[in-house]
């Protein structure tokens, strides 16, 4: 029974659920595009292939240049010039990958082209050997924690070494051809070095917050995923095509395994950044080159080329992000 002059207590007020902050908005979305990247990846791919006239129509309007223009200034705007200068240290690894890698695919390259018949069809997928990195392994190398500034640097040599060596290597492989270093460079500094070099400059000047770095991460992915689109809706697929994918997932496995060779007793994260740069070579430029030399013809086994080395990266980039997380949950 309450006493005379006790007073009943009153209930405390429940807290209210606080509204989430753009910042936390921008993280989780960020978050989600980089968990959930494989299967985007597979959904873009397939919408491509399955209603390919959208995707055609921006690729006309040169939305693969765009695309990878913005996926590059993004992955720019991720790189710390501090970082960039400390690749030096790595110059014995850096130079042995390319001088192994630049020897060693073109060979794989035409080793594998001789699966496909069509000898347009297979000029064409020689190219993908003398093509440079693919610039979108710096973004996946990124997501998967790899060591983005050496990955970018192994791109930026690689990229030089196609200007200067793509046609005479195309022609020690028995094909008679001209590629105009002077056009192909000037594509490769406007889609590719200037971006990158106005990505750092500007990370140099200006340190993002969580909310502006959360949008760059979600930025990179959306990036990449427009150019698998655009790239995905070249494929037409029919009997053709059967040999060019075989001698495609012939060439991407054994210049993956290339890759991990070179990246014998480096540390996870410049494991990463070497074996991506190696196995992932860049299809748009491989298409440039094989239009310029053979004929647009030529070029049509570079969207397949694109897709699928898209998917293993994207793939590779997942699992290895998925890795580090668990090994450092178990050490934790």
């Amino acid at each position: 029974m309450r006493q005379a002059g006790q007073t009943q207590p009153q209930p405390q007020p429940q807290p209210q659920p606080q509204p989430q902050t753009q910042t936390q908005t921008l993280t989780a979305a960020a978050d989600a595009s980089e968990r959930f990247l494989l299967i985007l990846v597979l959904a873009v791919a397939a919408a491509g292939v399955a209603g390919p006239a959208p995707g055609r129509a921006v690729a006309a309007g040169n939305g693969i240049d765009i695309a990878l223009a913005v996926l590059v200034f993004a992955t720019g705007l991720s790189l710390r010039l501090t970082d960039l200068v400390a690749v030096r240290l790595a110059w014995r690894r850096i130079a042995v990958v390319l001088g192994v890698s630049t020897a060693a695919l073109p060979a794989l390259a035409w080793a594998a082209s001789q699966l496909i018949g069509d000898q347009v069809l297979r000029s064409g997928m020689q190219t993908v050997g003398v093509a440079p990195a693919e610039v979108a392994t710096v973004a996946l190398c990124v997501i998967a924690g790899g060591e983005a500034a050496l990955c970018a640097a192994l791109l930026a040599a690689s990229t030089i070494i196609t200007v200067v060596a793509a046609g005479p290597i195309l022609s020690l492989l028995g094909a008679s051809v001209i590629v105009s270093s002077a056009g192909l460079l000037g594509n490769l500094a406007l889609v590719i070095a200037l971006p990158l070099a106005a990505g750092v400059a500007l990370r140099t000047l200006w340190s993002p917050g969580q909310a502006l770095d959360a949008a760059v991460r979600l930025v990179t992915v959306l990036a990449l995923l427009l150019l698998l689109w655009q790239v995905a809706s070249q494929i037409t697929l029919d009997s053709a095509y059967t040999r060019v994918i075989l001698a495609l997932v012939a060439y991407v496995a054994a210049s993956a395994v290339l890759g991990k060779v070179l990246a014998v007793r480096a540390t996870a994260s410049r494991a990463t950044a070497v074996l991506l740069p190696v196995a992932m070579r860049d299809f748009a430029v491989a298409a440039g080159i094989a239009s310029a030399a053979f004929g647009p013809a030529a070029a049509a086994p570079l969207g397949a080329y694109g897709v699928l080395v898209l998917l293993t990266g994207s793939a590779a980039a997942l699992l290895t992000r998925r890795g580090a997380t668990a090994s450092g949950t178990g050490q934790a």
